[in-house]
């Protein structure tokens, strides 16, 4: 076999792995990149604890079938963890582990290359997930007192503004008072501070 048809039966190789993988991310189910790895790839044969004959076991790399600990979050390399995927993935690609993984073959490399882009997006989609269900929005109508500033709830009781908003979102208050306030509970107050200043 030529070595430009070997380029070309790789090159279509990795655009079938990459519509599968389309297929299975339209499907709406959640595909871990394992479970994708494991339907469109081969995994790696370059293992790295085989490699550096690495003893961490509580690596989550030790073991792992897949044999991309570049895309493993918290791997132990050199006896520490080495922290989320972006935090390590260019540190991981100088790592002879990567290198022997994706040789000097264009298509593995570029296979590779599509494998970490993919993660990353799937790793920034689950951190943006998690975020959102963190998050407690405010949304619609609010009905508020035009002079006490409380707001009627669903169930038609009126509740102090940091009261509802506290029980409807994750915001906290601190309290404090404006100028206008403190000129209307206390006036002169501010005047006599700017002309008598604590020393």
């Amino acid at each position: 076999m030529s070595q430009s048809s070997h380029n070309d039966q790789a090159l279509n190789g990795l655009i079938n792995e990459l519509q599968v993988f389309l297929a299975l991310s339209l499907e709406g189910n959640n595909v871990s990149l394992q479970e994708w790895i494991n339907e469109t790839i081969n995994r790696v044969d370059s293992l790295c604890w085989k490699i550096r004959d690495c003893s961490e076991t509580n690596c989550p790399a030790y073991q792992n079938e897949c044999g991309r600990c570049w895309l493993i979050a918290g791997t132990m390399c050199g006896g520490k963890v080495q922290g989320k995927f972006v935090e390590k993935y260019d540190s991981c690609t100088e790592c002879e582990v990567y290198r022997q993984a994706t040789g000097t073959d264009p298509v593995r490399r570029l296979r590779e290359l599509v494998i970490a882009l993919i993660h990353s997006l799937r790793v920034r989609e689950e951190e943006l997930s998690e975020t959102r269900s963190e998050l407690k929005v405010l949304g619609g109508l609010l009905p508020i007192c035009m002079s006490c500033k409380k707001i009627r709830d669903d169930q038609g009781y009126w509740t102090q503004l940091e009261s509802y908003i506290h029980q409807h979102s994750e915001a906290k208050f601190s309290h404090g008072i404006c100028p206008d306030c403190i000129e209307k509970l206390h006036p002169g107050i501010l005047a006599r501070s700017k002309n008598n200043p604590i020393k």
